[in-house]
């Protein structure tokens, strides 16, 4: 087998043909590749973060609402006690109100009664006068005297 020029000539022709593609077409095409890769990994590394990010966002949601609804429940339940406390002090004055009123009405009545017993005292007099001049005009004995007065005073108490 012999090696003739032409054969040297292809094989240079070869290696200088796979040098120049190495470095013109292979290391371009390569650095390409890579750089998609690299963006898909980033890509995927990104919409992995993303959920992880939605997954943080609705726990943190969720805790929001929990707080929210938690809030949203003293809130009532201070409204509640706040009605309630008007409501006895609505009915504690309404009370007191009503106890000033029977008060009042108790010492009017009072009043009235005692103006009727001095009313009654001034008849209970006047029927005692009026009995003693009858009593001076009759000329009665003392008996007499003292059962007429016991009558008016007896008749003037009971009217």
């Amino acid at each position: 087998m012999s090696l003739d020029l032409t054969f040297i000539g292809q094989i240079v022709v070869f290696l200088t043909m796979v040098i120049l593609l190495t470095k013109l077409l292979y290391t371009p095409l390569n650095d390409a590749m890579a750089a998609r890769t690299q963006r898909i990994a980033d890509g995927l590394a990104a919409a992995e973060a993303g959920k992880n990010a939605q997954a943080d966002a609705e726990a943190e949601a969720k805790v929001q609402i929990e707080k929210a609804k938690q809030t949203a429940q003293e809130i009532v339940a201070a409204a509640e006690r706040r009605a309630l406390a008007v409501s006895e002090e609505s009915i504690a004055k309404a009370r007191h109100d009503s106890e000033m009123i029977v008060q009042s009405a108790r010492e009017e009545a009072e009043a009235e009664a005692g103006r009727l017993r001095q009313t009654l005292r001034q008849e209970v007099a006047t029927l005692a006068v009026m009995a003693a001049e009858k009593i001076v005009e009759a000329e009665l004995d003392a008996k007499k005297h003292a059962a007429l007065i016991e009558k008016v005073i007896g008749d003037g108490v009971a009217a």
